[in-house]
């Protein structure tokens, strides 16, 4: 499981802690990209950090706030948003499901966890695919290379949804407070090495003097 793999390896890691709903993390996606290849021998894990699970606020309460942090997120990364899903008022922000469904890609072919996560967040950000939507998902599975009946089964099971849980109270253990964050365990210890959004270079520089190759 997720936590043997991460807090008992004797392997020196980098953890992203993340949601594929976070605009921030959306707009870290590049900066992710280059601290990945900054340490390409360095295994990397991924949790799911649960920003809004079970969220009941639509997208016509949530509106103004999400519009202005997306505009910070485009100015400070340079990324592209469509703003047109924040008109689509009955909409619920809730991020379960979308995290539920990167964590069963990842169980499913853990080589592709990290793209099916990226394409998680172009579909709700850039192509503005629902959120709860079952088929977007199960569509993204396809284009991962995983079987999409397995996918929908998996993803349905009681099981996965404890395992989206479990995953955001690990992350809640590890002292997360924001996404994205990194934390790197090196020497058998862990830091927090960023808790918010910042430049690749930055990072890289922190774990290369905390002794990461």
């Amino acid at each position: 499981m997720l936590h043997m793999s991460v807090i008992h390896s004797q392997k020196d890691t980098i953890i992203y802690i993340g949601d594929p709903m976070c605009s921030w993390c959306y707009g870290f996606g590049p900066e992710l990209d280059k601290i990945k290849a900054a340490f390409p021998e360095t295994p990397f894990e991924m949790i799911m950090g649960g920003l809004r699970a079970g969220g009941t606020e639509t997208m016509l309460e949530l509106k103004g706030f999400l519009k202005e942090h997306w505009q910070d997120v485009q100015k400070a990364s340079g990324r592209a948003f469509n703003y047109s899903i924040l008109s689509k008022n009955e909409v619920l922000y809730d991020t379960e499901m979308a995290c539920r469904a990167v964590i069963v890609a990842g169980q499913l072919k853990p080589e592709a966890k990290y793209e099916y996560f990226k394409a998680a967040q172009e579909s709700f950000y850039f192509h503005n695919n629902l959120p709860n939507d079952l088929d977007t998902y199960i569509n993204l599975a396809i284009k991962a290379g995983i079987d999409p009946e397995l996918f929908h089964k998996k993803l349905d099971a009681r099981q996965s949804k404890m395992d989206a849980y479990s995953e955001f109270e690990l992350a809640s253990s590890m002292g997360v407070t924001g996404f994205p964050s990194i934390v790197a365990k090196i020497g058998g210890k862990l830091y927090l090495v960023t808790n918010g959004y910042q430049k690749a270079d930055k990072i890289i520089k922190l774990l290369e003097n905390r002794g990461l190759k």
